[in-house]
């Protein structure tokens, strides 16, 4: 393959109103085939990410199998983890209920003497799982992960300071689909045929 810096690609978030850089839907809900079109209004949208980004790890456990002199002759994949983390630095109603489940969270609408009122009761359980799409962009092309059943946690501390934003850190554990597969990678590379 040739050297070309036009597949040198960023990943910068495509917040757009129309996108969103973060959406989920329930576990089931049809994942995008392609890294550019809407998606459909059963997916919630996210709200901004730290500057740290979205980070996917993938972990392959193998093993070895050697022959009688000792040479590997095979190698076997004993485990695989895959798992996406990101901080969220906006704080609403629906990203709550994705980290604490909808049961958890508790909205009061305005009132002429108070805004609304969210009230998240966090205990020892985890929220639902969820379908994940991640939208990213870097001039006319597209890069989206796909994630079919990741399981959300909050991963580290909540920090209260006046200089920084309230951010919540999240780490999602991303489970099988019916195919067997975990992940999915969508890219455009925006060169249009004529």
């Amino acid at each position: 393959m040739a050297i070309d810096a036009t597949n040198v690609i960023v990943g910068a978030p495509d917040q757009s109103a129309t996108v969103g850089a973060v959406n989920w839907a329930a576990v089931g809900t049809t994942l995008p085939t392609d890294a550019r079109t809407a998606l459909p209004s059963e997916w919630t949208k996210g709200g901004y990410v730290s500057s740290d980004g979205v980070t996917l790890s993938i972990e392959q456990g193998t093993t070895s199998i050697p022959d009688w002199s000792l040479g590997t002759v095979r190698t076997l994949l004993e485990d695989f983890t895959g798992t996406v983390t990101f901080s969220f630095i906006q704080t609403d109603a629906d990203t709550l209920k994705m980290l604490f489940g909808a049961s958890n969270v508790t909205v009061t609408a305005a009132t002429s003497t108070a805004g609304e009122i969210i009230k998240v009761a966090i205990g020892p359980e985890l929220a639902p799982s969820q379908a994940f799409v991640f939208n990213m962009k870097d001039g006319n092309q597209r890069v989206r992960l796909a994630l079919p059943n990741a399981q959300p946690t909050i991963d580290g501390e909540l920090v209260f300071r006046a200089n920084e934003p309230i951010s919540w850190s999240v780490s999602l554990d991303c489970g099988q689909d019916a195919n067997g597969k975990c992940i999915y990678f969508l890219y455009d590379d925006g060169a249009v045929s004529a």
